[in-house]
């Protein structure tokens, strides 16, 4: 709707431009130093109006990650957002597959420090409305390729990014 009232305002400056010039060039100039100072005015609201949540306030609990189909692996967990002010609508969660001896120890090659090799990463963005000060419920679908446990799987989550 703004192109075309944008576009019916250019012909009628056409038209006029014919007749009267001076008037036509003096509407152009007042229209376009209108629209300068609206860009400038309602770029340093957005900005303002952008607050960044830090990741530190958006915590991950009761994950649980069960085998799914096509070797695939299903999360269901809780996201908590934790700031009393600011609305959470996206993170990205960090999963890393850890495998375990089946005894504790080990000979520390390759390890995480408690004896647990990394085998697999996948990291996973979550598209959720989370308001100042709730929790949501997630579940989702992830994949890590060429990941052959030998021991014991354990998993780590980590919240690596967030956008409000």
């Amino acid at each position: 709707m703004q192109w075309f009232l944008l576009g019916v305002v250019v012909v009628a400056l056409l038209f006029m431009s014919s007749r009267y010039p001076r008037t036509a060039f003096s509407i152009l100039g007042a229209l376009a130093l209108a629209a300068a100072v609206i860009v400038f005015s309602t770029h340093d609201d957005a900005q303002r109006g952008r607050h960044k949540l830090p990741v530190g306030d958006i915590g991950i609990e009761n994950a649980v990650i069960t085998p799914a189909y096509g070797g695939g692996y299903q999360l269901n967990a809780r996201l908590l957002n934790t700031n009393p002010e600011i609305q959470l609508k996206e993170a990205v969660l960090s999963i890393t597959m850890l495998d375990c001896p089946a005894r504790a120890g080990g000979d520390g090659s390759g390890d995480d420090g408690d004896g647990c090799a990394v085998i697999g990463q996948a990291d996973a963005r979550i598209n959720i409305q989370i308001p100042a000060g709730q929790a949501r419920d997630i579940s989702r679908t992830v994949s890590f390729s060429g990941a052959n446990p030998a021991g014991q799987l354990r998993w780590r989550f980590q919240i690596t990014e967030t956008r409000s």
